[in-house]
């Protein structure tokens, strides 16, 4: 019974590290203004060598709307996972912790579990 328990241990150890190590990369770029004027657009242009190296190994939005007309809403609105019809935030001068002071964001929810975020 003792070795049967120890085995169990070890296989639930062996499977949540494995678990761990399956979680995925992310890599969320938001540049103001983007116009797909880079090679992997089909654009030569302009010389962009890794942001044409990330789009072969990653995923690349051929077809990618803004949901506001300006950028802040637009970027609250993708922070938050909640379009700005519920949010009620449009404006440049919105101020979302004014607004929504216990939201969490994605990259409070992505620090939260165990990812690191930088802005």
């Amino acid at each position: 019974m003792k070795e049967i328990f120890i085995y169990a241990a070890l296989i639930s150890v062996t499977l949540i590290s494995s678990l761990a190590a399956e979680r995925p990369n992310v890599l969320l770029i938001l540049v103001d203004d983007l116009k797909p004027a880079m090679r992997c657009y089909g654009d030569n242009a302009a010389k962009t060598p890794n942001m044409d190296a990330l789009a072969s190994r990653g995923i690349r939005f051929d077809l990618a709307y803004c949901n506001q007309a300006v950028c802040a809403p637009s970027r609250f609105t993708l922070m938050l996972g909640s379009h700005s019809t519920s949010t009620g935030l449009y404006g440049l001068g919105s101020h979302l912790r004014k607004a929504y002071p216990g939201a969490v964001t994605m990259p409070q929810h992505f620090a939260k579990h165990g990812y690191r975020t930088e802005s």
